[in-house]
């Protein structure tokens, strides 16, 4: 044999595993054979726990109450209706609007406020990628993806940091209501107190908005110098909530309706909690009473570039939350149709077992 050819490697059995049942893998295991008669107990078993389980959110939604008034077409205080307000012929003027509402239940328990647009695409890829949540916890000249949003620039060449910049800091929804109830006993409207305690949880609202840091002897306006505020914004991001009544509010990042807003939401058609019934004030303790209401709107937010709509809800909500049957209806399609198809099995089952008894 010549030297230049390889030898084969006998390896024999040494490497060669246990013939045990382990390593063999010829342990015993379940194959189950699927048939009609075992069909029919999962079927049955799903559909009436989903039929249940519908049926238990349909009463439950069904038992939130909710009012929704849509003020898209303003109605001033004369009584006249501007229909679609337009940014360019109110400049920096707000219109004040006035509507009654008619509560016709109590509403008991919780009761939320919410604020609801339509046709606004939060959920839109370069819109609510545009912002930079370093600054919003503090740095503000953190600017980074907030492009085209991210600076003023001048003609001598200074370029400003815009805080907050971004798409959806410069959208900001800036309506502002109020809330009489005007069934009191003194005849005159008393004002539904409001909290904004609960709209946002703590833990979110600490670790992703928070202010700069400032000296004992300094304004928040004096950590913002050196920024300009988002151009569809009327006042610099430091008075944003400081003209506030209710303490709660907070100012700059920590604004609640700032950091609300900042929550893009998933879907064009959506609501946004404004703010929650305070029920430690005594005659309002078990909720809204029924009767009439007046609510008061500072008219800010334009919609008309999008043909979009604005509403402003009030909702009494259990344990399921606000009213929503798409879910209990969901749930309701579905065990219904699961219960047919079970339906549907035991017949076939039957004709089975008929034409093993009495065979042609």
């Amino acid at each position: 044999m010549p030297d230049d050819i390889p030898k084969i490697r006998q390896r024999g059995k040494k490497n060669q595993p246990k013939d045990t049942a382990w390593k063999q893998q010829k342990l015993p295991a379940l194959r189950p054979h699927y048939n009609i008669a075992s069909a029919i107990p999962v079927t049955l078993v799903t559909g009436v726990a989903t039929l249940a389980m519908g049926i238990a959110l349909y009463f439950g939604h069904m038992g939130s109450l909710e009012q929704e008034v849509i003020y898209t077409n303003c109605t001033l205080q004369n009584g006249t209706q501007v229909t679609r307000i337009m940014r360019s012929e109110t400049g920096n003027q707000t219109f004040q609007c006035l509507y009654s509402v008619i509560l016709e239940d109590d509403f008991t328990g919780d009761v939320k406020f919410y604020y609801g647009l339509n046709k606004f695409y939060q959920n839109n890829r370069l819109y609510f990628n545009s912002r930079n949540d370093q600054q919003l916890r503090g740095k503000v000249t953190e600017i980074d993806g907030c492009d085209p949003l991210q600076y003023v620039d001048y003609k001598n060449g200074t370029k400003i940091p815009i805080a907050p910049c971004g798409y959806v800091a410069n959208s900001m929804f800036n309506d502002t209501f109020q809330l009489f109830y005007m069934n009191d006993t003194t005849g005159r409207g008393v004002r539904v107190p409001w909290t904004t305690r609960g709209v946002l949880g703590a833990t979110e609202m600490k670790r992703k908005f928070r202010n700069p840091v400032r000296a004992a002897n300094q304004t928040l306006c004096d950590v913002f110098q050196g920024t300009i505020q988002p151009p569809s914004w009327r006042y610099p991001i430091c008075q944003l909530g400081a003209n506030s009544t209710d303490a709660d509010v907070g100012v700059g990042f920590e604004n609640i309706d700032f950091m609300v807003w900042m929550k893009v939401a998933a879907l064009p058609n959506f609501r946004k909690v404004y703010r929650i019934l305070n029920r430690q004030v005594d005659m309002f303790s078990n909720g809204l009473p029924k009767g009439t209401y007046q609510l008061v709107i500072d008219y800010n937010y334009p919609v008309y570039m999008y043909d979009g709509d604005k509403s402003f809800i009030i909702a009494s909500e259990n344990w399921v939350g606000p009213r929503n049957l798409f879910l209990p209806v969901i749930y309701l399609v579905v065990g219904t149709f699961l219960l047919l198809v079970t339906i549907l099995f035991i017949l076939i089952w039957l004709k089975q077992r008929l034409s093993r008894v009495h065979p042609t």
